[in-house]
């Protein structure tokens, strides 16, 4: 009865010893794995971004073959996702999510799972690499206060770091097949012209984001909130759709987002600025598509402008005729990019 009680003494004993070192354990865990695909950045970053592929080589899409799975109607770039619920342990429930797309560069994800209060970050980073891509997988992921999910995290790379190699292995197989010279992501359209703008005058908020994911986020927040109080409040009514001006086309993204409105304000609060936006000449974009892809449009008028000998002056700005809350697909959402010239 003594040894028992002894092995069980120890047992406790050793319990409480791993309980107060994973306290001490990192808090984050971070898997990577590389290869180099034979196909063209913009092939793989047609696959990454695409939801709808992931079943021709994601290994945890074909873990349960009988897992019930939902889609957003948008399931390409910046947004996009799909939930999973599914009784095998090894899939459990959870949501995935594109949550910065960078064309024919970088994919970022968002991985959230049931059993785990903090998601996971991670994604893929493509580089041409002569003929090829050059492509790394990775996953950044925080395992909480939790002291046996700090243990966990020491061992994830083993325990999960195979299946990266799989999915990677998978989409070699889909290069080397010669299946991702598919166009896999659908262009976006624009018509480009020269137009005449009025005089404005515009209330608007300076901001930044981390993610062109967390601009949508902070617009939902300032348009509404602030400006619609403000608005409100002073008596104002709104003469036009939302419009924004960046301040460069990366991360972070430093923006000023505002509306036009029908007259000057008696005087402003908080973060509520006003500017007048001259009247003159501009050449629009008038684009549909995704957001992520609004580099194409911006290239296309400067080339434009440089071919009708026109003068770009002042920043470009943004007016968002389209409302993307309302209308899911993002291919009939407009967005106007504008560039005023001389």
């Amino acid at each position: 009865m003594k040894a028992i009680f002894k092995i069980l003494l120890w047992l406790v004993g050793v319990f409480i010893a791993l309980l107060l070192v994973g306290f001490f354990l990192p808090k984050n865990s971070h898997i990577e794995r590389r290869a180099t695909i034979h196909a063209k950045p913009e092939s793989v970053y047609g696959l990454l971004n695409n939801l709808s592929t992931y079943d021709k080589w994601m290994p945890w899409n074909q873990l349960d073959p009988n897992w019930k799975v939902e889609y957003a109607s948008q399931t390409q770039g910046t947004g996009a996702w799909y939930k999973w619920n599914s009784s095998n342990k090894q899939v459990g429930n959870g949501k995935f999510t594109i949550d910065e797309s960078v064309p024919n560069s970088k994919v970022v994800t968002k991985m959230e799972f049931a059993d785990f209060a903090e998601p996971s970050f991670g994604g893929w980073e493509i580089k041409p690499e002569g003929e090829n891509t050059s492509l790394k997988w990775y996953m950044n992921s925080n395992m909480g206060n939790n002291p046996f999910y700090r243990w966990m995290g020491l061992f994830m790379d083993k325990m999960v770091g195979a299946q990266f190699d799989t999915g990677l292995a998978n989409i070699k197989k889909l290069a080397d097949k010669g299946e991702l010279t598919i166009k896999l992501i659908q262009e976006p359209t624009y018509t480009i012209e020269e137009i005449t703008v009025s005089k404005k005058t515009v209330v608007y908020v300076s901001d930044s984001a981390a993610s062109s994911a967390e601009i949508g986020k902070k617009f939902m927040q300032i348009i509404p909130g602030e400006l619609g109080g403000f608005l409100k409040k002073s008596g104002l009514k709104m003469a036009g759709p939302p419009m924004a001006w960046y301040n460069g086309p990366g991360a972070p993204f430093i923006f000023d987002i505002g509306v036009a409105v029908d007259k000057q304000p008696d005087a402003t609060e908080g973060r509520i600025k006003v500017r007048e936006l001259e009247a003159g000449k501009a050449v629009v974009a008038h684009f549909f598509g995704p957001y992520d892809l609004t580099g194409k449009a911006y290239t296309a008028v400067g080339e434009w402008i440089k071919q009708h000998n026109k003068t770009a002056i002042g920043p470009p700005y943004e007016v968002y005729i389209g409302d993307p809350g309302i209308e899911k697909d993002p291919y009939k959402v407009q967005t106007d990019i504008v560039f005023p010239v001389k």
